[in-house]
Formats: C-alpha cells, sequence, structure tokens
C-alpha cells in the first residue's frame, strides 16, 4: 500500500510539470506585477502598477521585453529603452537571456500560464506576474 501512495505522488508530481514549449507558448503579452519574493521568503505585494511589462518571444526563440504605461482609452504609452530577449534551453530549464547596450542577464522561466507568469532571476528574487487586464470605466 505504502509503494502505491509514493507511486501515486510521483505521477501526479510528473504530471503537473509544464514542459518549456508549453511555458514559451504563453509568454508573450502584457504582464503586471504581483508580486517579488526575496531568497529569504519575504514578500512584496502589489495590488496594482503603473508599468506593465510586454513582452513578445517568437517562435524561433527571439524577443523584446519593453515597459509600457496604459492610458485610460485602453492605449499604451511605449518607453524607448527596450531588452533584446534571446531564449535558451538548459538542463531542463527555459531561460530568457536579456541583451541591452550596457549590461546582459538572465532569469528562469518557473511557471507560465494564460494568468500568471513566475521567473526567477540570477540573485534569486522571484517575480510573480498576472496578465494585465485593462480597467473596466463603465
Amino acid at each position: 500500500m505504502k509503494n502505491l501512495y509514493l507511486l501515486l505522488i510521483l505521477a501526479l508530481t510528473l504530471g503537473c510539470t509544464q514542459s518549456n514549449e508549453e511555458k514559451l507558448s504563453h509568454i508573450s503579452g502584457y504582464w503586471e506585477i504581483a508580486s517579488i519574493e526575496n531568497p529569504n521568503g519575504q514578500v512584496k505585494e502589489f495590488s496594482m502598477s503603473q508599468n506593465i511589462d510586454f513582452f513578445e518571444v517568437n517562435a524561433d526563440g527571439k524577443g523584446v521585453r519593453k515597459k509600457v504605461q496604459p492610458n485610460v482609452v485602453g492605449e499604451f504609452t511605449t518607453s524607448q529603452s527596450s531588452e533584446n530577449i534571446n531564449v535558451v534551453y538548459k538542463d531542463d530549464l527555459l531561460l530568457l537571456e536579456y541583451a541591452t547596450p550596457m549590461d546582459t542577464w538572465q532569469e528562469t522561466v518557473k511557471k507560465a500560464t494564460t494568468d500568471e507568469l513566475v521567473l526567477i532571476n540570477e540573485d534569486g528574487l522571484i517575480y510573480t506576474y498576472r496578465k494585465y487586464t485593462p480597467l473596466a470605466l463603465d
């Protein structure tokens, strides 16, 4: 009986693992920061943000990330700065490598669904994003 429980737990764990291809298919879009967790477990929650992160990643693994600000009519003001993205698969991880004229760095995609994006940077900070939805002014 103990072996049956162990096998069931293993099957559930493996069955819930998200493939890198599935993660990649959900990254493109507008994302609003929901929280940041530091390596000590302290979490800073954000109820809303003036800046939205726009990700666009093509099938060839190349893309861009920009900061945008929504306005009241549903359009976005885009900053002039952007970060080029290169998707890298390494040791079963999905990594986003960023490059600007001033710096390069990478983040690990921990989770990417239609509603949530979780990235871990090189310092161990965990950024959790929620899909951006415009405010309804009805």
